[in-house]
């Protein structure tokens, strides 16, 4: 029997972009699938208001992006960050990505702020000192895409960095052997990214937009990434 992922869906791909590069969820199973996990998902719409009875309902909990920030006074972010702690204290691993990463932060006594750096934008890359299983660190920097304005500007206490970013020192961080967090967004394409930057309307600054663009051909390291998460998350068959 595969085990139960609980996505915790903090929000969701806007439309026209849903409806050619799919939601989260789709994003999510993709990745996971690359990396030979096998698992039965289950999503929670968490930003409407969804939330699971207990933190143990589900084997392992993923933690998706969104363009709401963790110090935000909406109506359902203080039982978010109820649910990541109370996950935490169940010792059930759980696996947060961009807002995720920013809400486990939070939620175990780091800091999320604006960055004074700005955005975060594009195929950027990251350095990784440590890694969340047994593997040695990667000889050269991951290029991953990054899509952020926030960012943990202090871990929680205990937490290990395991990544940095030029812009970003906090970019990847474990604590204990059941909360990971990541800044970069592995589930993104380059289409994804290349049509979310153009996008009319879009609150990129035009010069972050243009050098994003410039960097999104980029070959992406998506597989370490998704590898490490389905591993944590122990969707990897035995």
């Amino acid at each position: 029997m595969s085990p139960v992922l609980g996505l915790l869906a903090c929000d969701e791909i806007w439309e026209p972009l849903r409806s050619r590069h799919g939601d989260y969820l789709d994003m999510y199973s993709a990745l996971l699938a690359e990396a030979g996990a096998r698992f039965e998902l289950k999503r929670y719409a968490v930003a409407e208001g969804e939330f699971p009875a207990t933190a143990t309902e589900c084997d392992a909990w993923l933690i998706s992006g969104s363009r709401a920030s963790v110090y935000e006074s909406l109506f359902w972010m203080a039982p978010a960050l109820q649910l990541v702690r109370d996950i935490h204290a169940a010792g059930v691993p759980q696996v947060g990505v961009c807002f995720g990463h920013q809400l486990i932060a939070e939620a175990l006594g780091g800091k999320v702020d604006r960055a004074t750096v700005g955005w975060g934008h594009g195929a950027l890359e990251i350095t990784v000192s440590v890694t969340p299983d047994a593997s040695p660190p990667p000889t050269s920097p991951l290029r991953l895409f990054m899509c952020h304005q926030d960012q943990v500007l202090e871990l929680p206490p205990g937490a290990v960095r395991l990544a940095s970013a030029a812009h970003c020192p906090n970019a990847m961080f474990v604590l204990g052997a059941k909360a990971l967090g990541i800044q970069a967004h592995p589930e993104f394409s380059e289409a994804f990214m290349r049509e979310m930057s153009l996008e009319e309307g879009s609150s990129l600054p035009l010069a972050v937009r243009e050098h994003a663009l410039k960097t999104l051909h980029l070959p992406i390291d998506r597989q370490p990434l998704g590898r490490w998460m389905a591993q944590f998350l122990k969707l990897l068959p035995a």
